[in-house]
């Protein structure tokens, strides 16, 4: 690396992890366990039918037909499950693409996972004013707010993603204070790529919404208040060991 490429890199901040590695790798793990026993109902349906068939020929044949109509009804299911995985990391690409270009005294963790229970963040930035855990959400769609709910096209996601970017704070909350780590504030936030929902950068229920062209000013210190360095290296240096020991 030449020294304008290191002075250029030490102007940014510094990145852990590959965004959107967890949606493209246990996603489709995800999309195609059911084929499993699938599979093992068409092998005991061809053991029962040959050579000694434990059913009739006519039984057999019905339930390949059944079997058929299963698979069909899976590769539609499994194909828009899959295109909503690779879209979602699509997303956090595009957010961590964003991230990367931080002042360089803020620290990017992307698609990390703190131990093997916990839930798998999309991002953590650790700023000189606090930890902020982002979770992205590449929706299509109208995006509102309804008694401190996040709702699409109208509807209740499968997961809300305030119910859950809240949890995930707290389990870094708690992970960090298991680890000895000195208590910090933690704010959720809940980032929207390509699609902005009404009202824009807003506070629902202490979880901050915003878009991915929003985070520059996310990370503002209005207060101008900041964290102790030695605490902000003892917090990171624990986040890298979990990216670092996976």
């Amino acid at each position: 690396m030449t020294k304008t490429s290191e002075k250029t890199a030490d102007r940014f901040a510094k990145v852990y992890g590959s965004p959107g590695q967890g949606a493209r790798t246990l996603g489709p793990i995800r999309v195609f366990w059911p084929l499993v026993p699938i599979c093992l109902v068409a092998g005991w349906l061809l053991h029962a039918a040959l050579p000694l068939p434990r059913i009739s020929t006519a039984q057999a044949g019905f339930f390949f037909i059944l079997l058929a109509i299963a698979l069909g009804l899976f590769t539609g299911w499994s194909a828009k499950r899959l295109r909503s995985f690779l879209k979602g990391a699509e997303g956090e690409e595009t957010v961590a693409r964003n991230l990367s270009f931080l002042p360089a005294d803020c620290t990017v963790f992307n698609d990390l996972q703190l131990d093997v229970k916990g839930p798998c963040f999309d991002h953590i930035v650790v700023v000189p004013s606090g930890i902020f855990v982002i979770e992205t959400k590449n929706w299509s769609g109208e995006i509102t707010f309804q008694n401190g709910q996040v709702l699409c096209n109208g509807r209740t996601p499968s997961r809300p993603p305030i119910k859950q970017v809240k949890e995930e704070a707290a389990a870094l909350l708690h992970y960090l204070s298991a680890s000895g780590c000195p208590e910090v504030p933690v704010y959720p936030v809940v980032c929207f790529v390509g699609n902005r929902p009404q009202g824009g950068l807003s506070n629902i229920g202490g979880v901050r919404i915003c878009t991915e062209t929003d985070l520059p000013a996310l990370f503002e210190n209005p207060l101008g208040t900041s964290l102790p360095g030695k605490t902000l290296d003892r917090i990171t240096t624990e986040l890298a060991r979990c990216i670092e020991n996976r």
